[in-house]
């Protein structure tokens, strides 16, 4: 058991290294990234950005999975068993765990766990919150407005797309008085398009997943997501009329909810930055996006990882082994 605790932990330190190694990085290639998508549509950058902020946890996590694979697949006899002809430096392979569990090793082992624990806490903590604040509008009652919308009474204007798997949509009574039927019917097709595309959700994952990322950089991210995800929406509104009157209405909502103590929902229509989402809406539309590119990219992906594995376990080995002499 000691030395099978020993090669979890250097897959700890590995996986540490390659964390570490992805911060540096994605924080390097965020100001290209970041202006290379400002003329994407926004469904297409919200894709991006999600990818992107959850980097911090998978791209270290599959690193860390190609270099366990050539361990496990010699395990199960499909490739050459190659621990043995490699006794020259450590070895990061539960197949032959070598390495007795060290002091230095128990430490990194129980740090790691204590991360996991806390940010899990964290994750369920924001959704524990997201939570009370549905049962809360559920606990108010409220009456039908239209196909998938209630109408809560409130003197504050808001209108929100709550809940994560199947999201619901909130609209103050004070928004509804306030706003003409052809806006508030602008208002619902944007809230309708959070719920199909459970921006609520996907926030949520972002969040969570982006916490490796150096703070300066997951902040910027984040509002970046934020306001791709209001835009897209936007673009789903405009499709049923016009883009100028989608604009006008972000405008309108703005001035109601200008002096109101914002929601603290993720699927607001009066959140993100105004000034870029009517911007945007002046504008040409952009191109939609193209879901074969998608495919194409993770098919890319997953051969280029194929490829890799070998090359990253002998080169991860190597400076395991390096790393724990210095120790």
């Amino acid at each position: 058991m000691s030395a099978e605790l020993g090669t979890l932990a250097l897959s700890v330190i590995a996986l540490l290294g390659f964390g570490l190694a992805t911060s540096l990085a994605s924080a390097l290639a965020w100001p290209a990234l970041r202006r290379g998508l400002r003329r994407s549509h926004p469904a297409r950058r919200a894709c991006w950005l999600s990818a992107f902020a959850s980097a911090a946890t998978w791209l270290p996590l599959l690193l860390l999975c190609l270099c366990l694979a050539p361990g496990f697949l010699a395990l199960v006899g499909l490739t050459e068993d190659h621990c043995l002809r490699h006794a020259d430096h450590a070895h990061l392979c539960f197949a032959h765990p070598r390495l007795a569990l060290t002091v230095p090793l128990g430490v990194v082992l129980s740090a790691a766990v204590a991360v996991l624990v806390v940010g899990s806490l964290r994750g369920a903590q924001r959704l524990a919150r997201w939570q009370r604040e549905l049962a809360g509008l559920r606990l108010a009652g409220g009456l039908p407005l239209a196909a998938g919308a209630r109408r809560i009474d409130s003197p504050r204007p808001f209108s929100l797309a709550l809940g994560l798997w199947r999201p619901e949509i909130w609209i103050s009574s004070a928004l509804v008085e306030a706003l003409p039927r052809a806006q508030l019917e602008i208002v619902l097709a944007h809230e309708r398009a959070h719920v199909r595309r459970r921006d609520s959700l996907r926030r949520l994952v972002a969040a969570v997943l982006s916490l490796p990322h150096l703070p300066a950089v997951r902040r910027r991210v984040l509002l970046e997501l934020a306001l791709a995800c209001e835009e897209a929406c936007d673009e789903a509104a405009a499709r049923l009329g016009d883009r100028l009157a989608v604009a006008e209405t972000v405008l309108a909502v703005e001035r109601l909810i200008a002096h109101a103590t914002p929601h603290p929902s993720l699927a607001s229509f009066g959140d993100g930055s105004v000034a870029r989402r009517v911007r945007s809406l002046l504008g040409p539309a952009a191109a939609e996006p193209t879901p074969a590119l998608h495919w194409w990219l993770g098919s890319a992906l997953a051969v280029g990882a194929a490829w890799l594995a070998h090359p990253l376990h002998h080169l991860t080995e190597r400076w395991l082994g390096w790393l724990l002499s210095v120790l």
